[in-house]
């Protein structure tokens, strides 16, 4: 290879070029060691390469030495790296100076990164400024910063020219955000290309936007599709809806008494739920429960409906008072119930008025029976009035 020969020869640059292929081969102890011989020799780039490499191999301090060497000879993308070093330090001032440095060497990142800096310092008129230079000048991320903060200031006309800028240039973000505003706007169509556009790029949020449009128009195939992806991705949201389009398909589980579990593999709807649910989806966490108790297993459901509810889902406050109803624990029940019901769930608050009716207390009976009548639904509306009318007939009795 001429590179390798040119490097033992002394050539700096072969040396960095050498350095860059082998470390894109994945062969980083070889790689250093040639970026080390360019850098020694004066190649700030080398310099900055190594100290990328020491920094991912967990030797900030030695790579902020190189870095600094490099950035004290131009180098720009080192005197980012510097800026970005003492702003996770917390030193905003000295990170100030490195990114001005690296825009002085001509980085466009460093217009941008002083834009961000200066955002997290909540001077919005200077970021606005740095944004805007570094997006002038060609960079899609400062544009899509740009277009935010606009948005953020509610000039909606001002942002949509530079999302597009964005946008077009590659920015995933940006074809995102334009996929947000064109939904706000009512544009939904609009809003998918540009949806899918994202989603095609790996943005996890754009493929759960694709997917619930999928679902929308009854494309369950291309529905489940982008559903993985988003999933895969992390989205707890997708989990849960892919988990429920693969409920549908389930037959319908034989079911089981409470208190005798039942052991069985489970399917892969009930994996993706759990997954949304251990990342604190509310939905995911009830319908786990529901799961756990058609399987018998009281402990389990209980887990899922407590942490739901205290989580502020008011199906899981309801739920867990069922439960524990049925485990002879109704003074417990009528607590989460009275949650529920507060948060608005008909049917806990039916359940507290039949709890105050049995104890004889009719008029707290009667408050809950109101307040059921008034949550619905129809027919929890319908069971509500007559128990209200009962408790009001036997009051006034």
């Amino acid at each position: 290879m001429w590179y390798r020969q040119a490097a033992a020869r002394g050539h700096r640059r072969a040396a960095l070029h050498l350095g860059a292929i082998l470390e894109r081969r994945g062969a980083l102890k070889e790689a250093g060691r040639w970026y080390l011989t360019s850098a020694k020799d004066g190649e700030a780039r080398a310099a900055c390469a190594l100290g990328f490499l020491l920094r991912d191999a967990g030797d900030t301090e030695s790579a902020a030495v190189w870095w600094l060497r490099a950035a004290q000879d131009g180098d720009g993308n080192a005197a980012n790296a510097l800026g970005a070093l003492h702003a996770e330090r917390g030193e905003p001032q000295t990170a100030e100076r490195w990114y001005r440095a690296a825009m002085d060497a001509g980085d466009d990142n460093g217009a941008y990164n002083l834009g961000l800096l200066c955002a997290e310092q909540g001077r919005t008129a200077q970021a606005e400024q740095w944004y805007r230079r570094a997006a002038y000048a060609g960079h899609r991320e400062a544009a899509n910063a740009l277009a935010i903060l606009l948005l953020q200031g509610g000039d909606t006309a001002g942002a949509e020219p530079w999302f597009s800028k964005a946008a077009e240039a590659g920015s995933v973000d940006a074809a995102f955000n334009l996929g947000i505003l064109f939904a706000g706007r009512g544009e939904e169509a609009v809003a998918l290309r540009w949806y899918e556009r994202a989603a095609a790029a790996g943005h996890t949020e754009a493929a759960l936007q694709v997917g619930i449009a999928r679902l929308r128009e009854g494309d369950e195939a291309g529905a489940e599709r982008h559903l993985r992806c988003a999933a895969g991705g992390g989205s707890a949201e997708a989990a849960y809806r892919l988990a429920t389009v693969l409920d549908a398909r389930r037959p319908p589980a034989p079911e089981h008494s409470l208190g005798e579990p039942v052991h069985e593999e489970k399917s892969e709807c009930e994996e993706w739920y759990e997954r949304a649910a251990s990342q604190g989806h509310r939905r995911a966490q009830v319908r786990v429960g529901m799961l756990a108790a058609a399987r018998g297993d009281v402990v389990e459901a209980a887990r899922w409906y407590r942490e739901a509810a205290e989580a502020g889902s008011r199906n899981g406050a309801f739920n867990l008072g069922l439960l524990l109803a049925r485990e002879g624990s109704e003074p417990e029940a009528a607590v989460w119930w009275a949650r529920a019901a507060d948060a608005g769930h008909g049917r806990a608050a039916l359940r507290l008025a039949l709890v105050y009716a049995r104890r004889g207390e009719l008029a707290e009976g009667q408050r809950w029976a109101d307040r059921a009548v008034a949550l619905g639904p129809a027919e929890v509306s319908e069971r509500a009035a007559r128990l209200r009318d009962a408790l009001r007939e036997e009051l006034s009795a």
